[in-house]
């Protein structure tokens, strides 16, 4: 799906593309909420840090949560055509990131499916952060 408003997809996949995990080590997130992240009014031409491990405070922005899982946060740049709003992903699995493109619709399954598969289940307590082989936090 291409958004016309975020800038060619090329600039939006480069930046994406640079900042994720290595491809041999799938790190899946925790899923913040299943739907749109609907932010108004962005300053054009500004640089924000989307969070992409599901769990800051903040969403959708980062604030620093992932400190510890390996996942880093996406810097992207608002585009510099004027927007009101922007849907942004919260579920964290979308294929055009920071962007909505409704990934979250059929993702619930596939999520349950495969923490309740997790090789790492035994370690699933409440000390534990975030489980990047599953995506499963604690009290979520």
């Amino acid at each position: 799906m291409t958004d016309t408003t975020s800038g060619s997809p090329k600039e939006t996949q480069a930046v994406a593309m640079a900042t994720q995990p290595p491809v041999d080590k799938q790190l899946y997130p925790a899923v913040a909420m299943y739907g749109p992240c609907n932010v108004f009014d962005l300053q054009p031409g500004k640089v924000k840090f989307w969070c992409r491990c599901g769990l800051s405070k903040k969403q959708p922005w980062c604030d620093g949560s992932h400190k510890g899982t390996g996942i880093t946060p996406l810097q992207w740049q608002v585009p510099p055509q004027a927007q009101r709003l922007y849907a942004l992903c919260a579920c964290k699995y979308s294929a055009d990131p920071p962007f909505c493109e409704a990934t979250h619709t059929n993702l619930p399954c596939q999520v349950l499916q495969r923490q309740g598969a997790c090789l790492h289940k035994d370690k699933h307590d409440k000390s534990t952060k975030l489980c990047t082989g599953c995506g499963w936090v604690p009290d979520f």
